[in-house]
């Protein structure tokens, strides 16, 4: 409907995605998670929208006092670049909204606001963009393609945004697409970029071409910075973690990836799509800091971390199983979106929270959704679930790829329902 950041795009649009497309429905509007400058008090965002000129992504800085646009915007985003890919031509690659979502959070580092895009359901020409927009001016000041001569490359990360180190550079990762062993193609990649968008550092599994033959998208999650150390973390649908050292990130070597800290699979191929979706998250609690993730089709799982190097043994494991029975208690897609919290700076305090699908697939489907509550230091203490008393606390429906998140002492629940639910203690000791 139409509305002050302008209408938004409805489905379904033989424009967006191919035929048949079903990973968003009823229409599309900001589908990113905008980020708030607390310094300038102005919230960004990015709208998708369509009226009579065609299809625009729009940058928008709206005042948090009053919801009024400010800084000079909206900007409608445009972008050309070097490049001969797929919609290339004259040597120049032009941005097209139509053919790209925004779907990676929205990044502020750096005086600048970073926008991310992959693709509508791979409708193809599209490539893999980040825009650097003046976070006061709202001017473009830079752009950067993971694909100039070939195509797709996308940068989604199940929403996630980019990360940014303690120098500004920024981290993603990529979806199936073009690639090259000299960097000029980074498809299924993590790409590290410095503050002007100029290409830094990279790595690629050395089964780059089974990732893009499988839709094994390596850039199905997001990258970690592990604090304290120069170390990345991240892995994909293949299900797999792999370490890297942002110093040096190891490119590309055929055969093998034993030129980077560590690889390992989080669950042991079995058959099932054991896909990452939405990252890992960090904590340093008793007994050692840990990384936890909960891939599909699996258990919530930690894992040890020794300052280099991760045990691939989980240290604890969930054993959530209702209501179907099968490890997580839900089959299929995306597994368990995550946040940690802890009371004041108490790790014995920690706990684990999880959005996650109660007990349907969530694969282009819109199904009934649960968040749960974990002891981070003994993932087989469930400690609550918004089923207990489904009458005061249900989620509703599930909204897919977005984590919970906890501030105040309270923690807050976006759903597909129309609501976002905030819970907390009934009575406070």
């Amino acid at each position: 409907m139409a509305g002050p950041l302008g209408p938004s795009a409805p489905l379904p649009d033989p424009q967006i995605g191919p035929s048949g497309y079903r990973d968003i429905a009823v229409e599309v509007g900001i589908v990113s998670t905008p980020v708030i400058d607390t310094a300038r008090q102005v919230l960004y965002a990015v709208a998708f929208t369509k009226d009579a000129d065609g299809h625009h992504h729009t940058l928008h800085a709206l005042d948090l006092a009053t919801g009024r646009e400010s800084l000079g915007g909206p900007v409608r985003i445009a972008a050309e670049v070097p490049g001969t890919g797929e919609g290339g031509s004259g040597g120049r690659i032009a941005f097209v909204s139509r053919r790209h979502i925004q779907r990676a959070a929205l990044t502020l580092a750096n005086g600048r606001v970073y926008i991310a895009f992959a693709a509508y359901g791979d409708r193809r020409p599209y490539h893999g963009w980040v825009l650097a927009h003046d976070a006061a001016t709202l001017a473009l000041t830079g752009a950067y393609l993971t694909t100039p001569g070939t195509r797709m490359g996308g940068i989604w990360q199940a929403g996630q945004g980019l990360a940014v180190d303690d120098s500004g550079c920024l981290y993603f990762m990529t979806g199936n697409g073009g690639f090259a062993a000299d960097g000029s193609e980074l498809g299924d990649s993590v790409v590290k970029l410095t503050p002007d968008l100029t290409l830094a550092d990279w790595f690629s599994p050395y089964n780059n071409a089974a990732l893009d033959a499988q839709d094994a998208d390596l850039g199905s999650a997001g990258p970690l910075l592990l604090p304290g150390t120069s170390l990345l973390l991240g892995g994909g649908k293949e299900g797999k973690f792999y370490l890297l050292d942002t110093a040096d990130m190891g490119h590309f070597h055929a055969g093998s990836d034993s030129r980077i800290p560590q690889s390992f699979y989080v669950v042991t191929p079995d058959g099932n799509r054991h896909h990452i979706h939405g990252g890992p998250v960090y904590g340093d609690f008793p007994g050692g800091p840990r990384a936890y993730v909960w891939p599909e089709n699996a258990f919530l799982r930690a894992y040890r971390f020794d300052g280099r190097r991760f045990a691939t043994t989980p240290v604890t494991t969930s054993t959530t199983t209702d209501p179907t029975g099968v490890p997580g208690g839900s089959p299929g897609m995306p597994g368990g979106m995550l946040s940690l919290s802890a009371h004041r700076t108490d790790p014995a305090t920690g706990l684990l929270w999880a959005s996650h699908p109660y007990r349907d697939d969530a694969n282009q489907a819109v199904v009934e959704g649960i968040l749960r509550c974990y002891e981070a230091t003994d993932l087989t203490r469930e400690l609550w679930h918004s089923k207990m008393n489904a009458a005061r606390d249900d989620v509703g429906l599930f909204a897919k790829f977005v984590p919970p998140t906890v501030t105040g002492g309270k923690v807050y629940a976006a759903t597909f329902s129309g609501a976002l639910h905030a819970y907390g203690l009934l009575s406070r000791p």
